[in-house]
Parts: C-alpha cells; sequence; structure tokens
C-alpha cells in the first residue's frame, strides 16, 4: 500500500511539472502589432489612465496617435519568468477604432501575460502621457 501511494505522488508530482512547464513554454516575445486584433493603423482614439491618481486623457488627434504606434508597434516585449498576479500600474492604455474599443493593456501586461519592462516602449509611451496629461512622470 505504501509504494502504491509513493507511486501516485511521484505520478502526480511529475504531472504537475508537466502542466506548468507546458504553460511557460507558450510564452514567447511579441509585438503590440502582431496581439492588436486587426491593423493597428486603424486605431483612432486612445484613452490614457494614470495608474497613480486616476486621472483620465483622450488622445483623437490623427498625428499623435500615428506617431506613438509606428514608435511602439514593432518592439518586442519579452514575457517576463514571473507570472504570478501583480497590482498598480502607471500607465493604462485603451485602443479604440471609432468608439470601439478594441484592446486595453499596460507596458508591462498584455491580457493575461507580464512582459519585461521595455525601455524604448516605456520612454515612448511616458512621452505620450507628459503630452497629453501636461505634466512630468
Amino acid at each position: 500500500m505504501k509504494r502504491i501511494t509513493i507511486l501516485l505522488l511521484i505520478i502526480f508530482l511529475a504531472g504537475s511539472q508537466f502542466h506548468l512547464g507546458g504553460s511557460a513554454a507558450k510564452l514567447r516575445p511579441i509585438t503590440l502589432a502582431e496581439v492588436y486584433p486587426g491593423d493597428i493603423r486603424r486605431v483612432t482614439k486612445m484613452e490614457l489612465l494614470n495608474g497613480s491618481s486616476g486621472e483620465r486623457a483622450t488622445v483623437e488627434d490623427k498625428e499623435t496617435i500615428s506617431q506613438w504606434i509606428n514608435q511602439v508597434k514593432d518592439l518586442k516585449l519579452k514575457p517576463d519568468e514571473n507570472q504570478e498576479a501583480r497590482t498598480g500600474y502607471v500607465f493604462g492604455i485603451s485602443l479604440f477604432e471609432g468608439e470601439m474599443k478594441t484592446m486595453g493593456f499596460t507596458p508591462n501586461g498584455i491580457g493575461e501575460v507580464y512582459y519585461e519592462s521595455n525601455p524604448q516602449f516605456e520612454a515612448f509611451t511616458r512621452s505620450l502621457f507628459e503630452k497629453a496629461f501636461g505634466h512630468a512622470f
């Protein structure tokens, strides 16, 4: 009986290891253009959320939207090895086509995947927020 219990425990632990490894194996570097549902160049509006204060700003200027998208759309975002849930953020971004929200994310999280800090992505986003809110971040 003791051998059966030990054997079942080993099988359970091996199965758990396989499952966790399988999830991590699916994570790969992405770009914003790859994960956007459609053509990211069709974005017509952005809603920005200051995660520190809750302050919101809407950007509808085509040139500002196009400039930011062109700066960040092809930057590689590498999945963080630590995929544990997190709270809080500085920059929250929602993208719209017309009045339809097509995507919402933070520079370090898209969907349920967390990404390592990308200094270029954050610098372009910080600049966008400073322009929209009129103060430093």
